[in-house]
């Protein structure tokens, strides 16, 4: 095709979305030894107790994902991937289905260096408001 132009995708970053924070996971973590090696005459080993809560914070509280890239020569969008779960539990089963394009699409400008600092602010906002939606769902 004549004057026919591919789109290209260059991914940007990705961040992850966690269920609840660090710190209140491993409140939750202290107080789920407590309550069993209360119960108990000996106490349970604390790493069997850890794995058994569902184990570190960082790989196995993400509930999602948010995905930056750049699309085409002037825009970047945001691509989000959740848990198929209506309610998002500890659990470490979990199915991620890809929702695509719902966060943002942000068009930005290439050509002229008289609006680099305009483009750069609008930028900035672009990956900034779904990282703020998704802290106000769930932190």
């Amino acid at each position: 095709m004549i004057g026919y132009k591919a789109l290209t995708i260059k991914y940007l970053f990705e961040i992850p979305v966690y269920r609840l924070g660090e710190s209140d996971y491993y409140k939750k973590l202290i107080d789920y030894k407590n309550s069993i090696n209360s119960k108990m005459s000996v106490p349970m080993s604390d790493a069997y107790l850890h794995k058994q809560y569902g184990g570190d914070w960082r790989y196995n509280e993400i509930i999602g994902f948010l995905l930056f890239y750049r699309y085409g020569s002037n825009q970047i969008r945001c691509d989000y991937t959740e848990t198929d779960s209506v309610k998002k539990t500890r659990t470490r089963k979990k199915v991620f289905e890809k929702i695509s394009d719902r966060y943002c699409t942000q068009l930005f400008a290439t050509s002229s260096s008289n609006i680099y600092r305009k483009n750069h602010e609008k930028c900035c906002r672009t990956l900034r408001d779904p990282i703020e939606k998704e802290e106000s769902r769930f932190g």
